[in-house]
């Protein structure tokens, strides 16, 4: 018959042994959760500001700044074929010039305070246009494509923007709430940038953001 000691000693390996599977299930959910559903992001938790009065409440990311290009980076969204989405809306234009966009930023490295002060590719939308723009930041802008959008767009309104960006294939897309009249943009960039990290961005308007998710690819 097994001593007492050896018994105990027995009890107390297996004992550990639960204890350390348990930490590591626990650490696999904590690195999955969030990530499911496309990485769906509802707080302020893990995004960088770059400028601008940024806010959540109710899983919706506002900016009520009129700045040049302010940002909001999802510091964990490292990646280079994955898309970034999000519902867009304008609550509020410039109101001297009634110009700005809102929109996704992709493949997003070194980004800092100041108009295009990054490198990365950005997707948005141009109320009084009434376009959709893709283009390169490299510290200053290069339009990439343009497109009218098929639905006008409004102030007030909610409109489902995908940016995605597959080797050198980058596709836009714009869908109202209704869920139909869709407008959507690609362009071949030869010479892409090949990685980086995703984000919200606004330019001379006020806007927000839900739903916002990253998916690989």
């Amino acid at each position: 018959m097994p001593k007492p000691a050896v018994i105990l000693r027995s009890i107390a390996f297996i004992l550990l042994l639960a204890v350390a599977l348990c930490a590591g299930l626990w650490a696999g959910y904590r690195s999955t959760r969030g990530k499911s559903a496309g990485s769906r992001y509802q707080t302020m938790h893990g995004w960088q500001t770059i400028s601008g009065r940024w806010n959540e409440r109710d899983t919706v990311f506002s900016n009520s700044n009129y700045g040049r290009g302010d940002m909001l980076i999802a510091q964990h969204s490292q990646g280079a074929n994955y898309s970034v989405s999000a519902d867009i809306r304008f609550d509020l234009l410039f109101p001297e010039t009634h110009y700005g966009d809102a929109g996704l930023v992709i493949r997003t490295t070194d980004p800092e305070q100041g108009v295009d002060s990054y490198q990365g590719y950005y997707a948005g939308i141009r109320p009084d246009q009434q376009t959709v723009i893709l283009g390169r930041a490299s510290y200053d802008w290069h339009e990439l494509a343009s497109k009218r959008l098929a639905t006008p767009v409004s102030v007030g309104s909610w409109y489902r923007v995908t940016l995605s960006a597959q080797a050198c294939n980058l596709v836009v897309t714009v869908t109202p709430e209704s869920g139909t009249g869709a407008t959507r943009l690609e362009h071949e960039d030869p010479q892409c940038l090949p990685q980086g990290v995703a984000g919200l961005r606004s330019f001379y308007a006020q806007a927000s953001w839900r739903n916002v998710r990253i998916t690989p690819e």
